[in-house]
């Protein structure tokens, strides 16, 4: 029995408006729920879980302390006083270190990995400005999966799950296919309690209101969950999607929303996991529970 956690960034659920909203213009399968809708189900009986992101706290939800809270259980923009944007900051790295998912299972003796390829230059150019979930698996020195290796053996996936950014920069890169990326998820699987992926570009193309990357970038998610999806044993395995706020839903406008942000759960013991989340604070413990058989 195990269980992934795939996060995409800046996905809310919005109207069913295909003037606005990408999800409603695509007809997604997986991302099916709509402000004022009534349909919480996924393909492949996914469960759609209308989510909090707002932590209590007055403001719109920003990257920094949702994807914190996210990966920690902690609520970090209470911590902060605050919606805190980019990437984290001194104060709340020390919160990834000490409270990071990652850390908590391997106290518990569950082996867990990042999914994600990366290339040696990020952490020599970017020195202490690297992403929450970066500082979420330092925390219990899980070793990272790399382009130039891991990647080229069909170990790793690429952020943008085709490889084709990473090869802007490094020719070398090898270049895969959504469906091969969703195959890799679902043999990871297979050896570790935990996987993890990150998806950051659904974010990027809610900024710059680009209805053509978010339905380019919507395409390679669906591909993507279907070939993990059909990959993997639903009846051994939990597979949780979540966010951690709102923004390509309505690119009527750049900001981040106040949306509910859509956790999708597929596979076993899914109706008992989905009782237990309605905010982004709950994804961590509700994980740990899971896989220390308290769900």
């Amino acid at each position: 029995m195990s269980a992934a956690l795939l996060f995409f960034d800046g996905i809310g659920i919005g109207e069913d408006d295909p003037e606005k909203n990408p999800f409603a213009r695509y007809r997604s399968k997986f991302f099916r729920a709509f402000i004022d809708g009534n349909n919480f189900r996924a393909e492949y009986d996914g469960i759609i879980v209308p989510t909090d992101a707002t932590l209590d706290v007055p403001g719109y939800p920003q990257s920094a302390t949702g994807q914190t809270a996210i990966f920690t259980g902690v609520n970090a923009a209470e911590i902060m006083q605050g919606h805190i944007n980019g990437l984290p900051t001194p104060t709340l790295r020390k919160v990834l270190l000490s409270e990071s998912i990652f850390l908590k299972l391997k106290r518990l003796g569950k082996k867990a990995t990042f999914a994600n390829a990366y290339s040696k230059h990020y952490f020599e150019l970017r020195g202490e400005k690297l992403s929450a979930t970066t500082y979420a698996v330092m925390a219990s020195q899980v070793p990272f999966r790399w382009y130039d290796k891991e990647l080229q053996d069909g170990k790793a996936v690429p952020a943008d799950l085709t490889g084709e950014f990473l090869k802007r920069f490094y020719p070398d890169v090898k270049i895969i296919t959504p469906e091969e990326s969703g195959k890799i998820i679902a043999d990871l699987l297979s050896e570790y309690d935990f996987v993890m992926y990150e998806f950051p570009f659904t974010d990027e193309a809610g900024h710059n209101q680009d209805f053509e990357l978010a339905l380019k970038y919507i395409d390679r998610i669906e591909r993507f969950l279907d070939s993990l999806l059909t990959n993997t044993d639903l009846n051994e395995h939990l597979i949780i999607l979540t966010s951690d706020h709102g923004n390509i839903e309505d690119l009527s406008i750049k900001t981040h929303t106040l949306n509910k942000v859509p956790t999708i759960i597929w596979g076993k013991g899914k109706e008992k996991v989905a009782m237990s989340i309605r905010s982004i604070l709950d994804i961590t413990p509700t994980i740990i529970k899971y896989l220390t058989d308290q769900i």
